[in-house]
């Protein structure tokens, strides 16, 4: 059945859990099971859609009193976790371990806004642009430097969580699901870092300062080599903020 948690209003990060029991070879729990196999996948490369909104419809999709946004990013998270599991019955006891997990990360439905009224201001709609693209960066890093973050984090849950004997075969599937929410605890607990380390980048790159430049950078109506205030400290963001 599949589990699901929402971190905050503005990224959807999800975590999907799913069981299947498969036959595995005969042990018993006084031998140490195989490892687990650990797999990690990524899908960083989601293409963003590019939208033109009114200034009116940014705000109202914007939803922060005060701010009438020119562009706007919107992209979320999502981590799927399937865990596959084994178990022997030597008519002695009942083993079950965890024979696989596979976790899944993606950046879903990046969207960019950028407002209609720039349609006629080709400096700003670019700077703009570039505003939002480097939103849109930031997600595809957090994803990228915490893949093996992950790994890491699913395969010491599996350690600690080792072989469980359950007293009867009607047992097994309750047994599976308590050695993979072990796993999933320790998901969320890497998830809730993944989301802090999200916010903490965009929350930097739209600074007062990176306003300001915005503002001013068209004053003679070309951008000329400006770029993000982010990127003098974060320059692996930077790459190709012309085209996402």
């Amino acid at each position: 059945m599949p589990i699901r948690f929402l971190l905050s209003a503005a990224v959807a990060l999800f975590l999907l859990a799913f069981l299947s029991p498969v036959p595995a070879a005969a042990q018993t729990c006084s031998t140490r099971p195989p490892a687990p196999v650990v797999t990690v996948k990524t899908n960083l490369k989601t293409e963003v859609t590019r939208e033109e909104r009114s200034f009116n419809e940014l705000t109202r999709l914007f939803k922060k009193p005060g701010a009438h946004p020119a562009g706007l990013y919107t992209g979320g998270f999502t981590v799927a976790q399937q865990a596959r599991y084994r178990w022997t019955n030597n008519g002695r006891e009942i083993c079950v371990s965890v024979e696989a997990v596979e976790i899944t990360l993606t950046l879903a439905d990046p969207k960019i806004y950028v407002g209609r009224e720039l349609a006629d201001d080709a400096c700003t709609r670019d700077s703009v642009w570039q505003h939002e693209v480097l939103h849109y960066r930031i997600d595809q890093d957090v994803l990228e430097r915490f893949t093996p973050i992950v790994q890491r984090a699913v395969e010491f849950a599996l350690k600690q969580s080792g072989a469980l004997v359950a007293k009867r075969e009607s047992d097994v599937e309750r047994i599976g699901e308590r050695l993979t929410r072990t796993i999933r605890q320790h998901l969320d607990r890497v998830a809730r870092d993944m989301q802090s380390d999200r916010d903490h980048l965009h929350e930097r790159h739209d600074s007062r300062e990176e306003y300001a430049r915005t503002g001013a950078v068209c004053a003679h109506g070309h951008l000329g080599h400006s770029q993000p205030v982010l990127c003098a400290s974060e320059p692996r963001l930077c790459i190709s903020l012309e085209q996402p």
